[in-house]
């Protein structure tokens, strides 16, 4: 099955984790870190280029559902920003429970020999602006829950076929 290369986006106040997969949809990675300004034009800018950049056909924005199953305050700011953000681009948005994958994140990065910490180095892509390692983590965070779509989705595909 071909799905077409998406984005992954977890949103939070200050950045935004984002993870792309290959063009075969098989396999996510972290890929840069948008700051969050005042000005939410730089942001959606940032987001459009990113689209542009990767060729992205989709958004999979992660949604935080509490243990309990409901969204709550976090999960209806995340909601009210992408309802913003389809007004300045033009491809789908599917959302996905991102619940724990800043946790899966850090246990990855500690596994594979980094030090644990709120926010770990990579690429960067801050409206032009180069920031010091230590952010990876958010990236890391949506490659997480992207990769646990991606798998969903090849599951429930070869499910129709069998």
């Amino acid at each position: 099955m071909f799905m077409g290369r998406l984005l992954a986006l977890d949103v939070g106040e200050a950045r935004i984790g984002v993870a792309a997969c290959d063009a075969t949809g098989f396999l996510a990675s972290p890929y840069t870190t948008i700051y969050v300004t005042r000005d939410e034009a730089q942001t959606w800018d940032a987001i459009e280029r990113l689209i542009a950049e990767t060729d992205a056909e989709g958004l999979v924005i992660g949604l935080p559902v509490s243990l309990d199953g409901q969204i709550h305050a976090q999960g209806e700011r995340i909601m009210a920003f992408v309802e913003r953000l389809k007004a300045h681009i033009a491809v789908p948005v599917t959302f996905w429970d991102e619940r724990l994958s800043t946790v899966e994140a850090e246990r990855l990065r500690t596994q594979q020999g980094g030090r644990k910490s709120k926010h770990t180095g990579g690429r960067q892509h801050s409206q032009g602006k180069r920031r010091r390692p230590g952010h990876e983590i958010d990236a890391l965070a949506a490659a997480v829950f992207l990769q646990e779509y991606l798998d969903v989705q090849k599951s429930s595909t070869k499910e129709e076929y069998e």
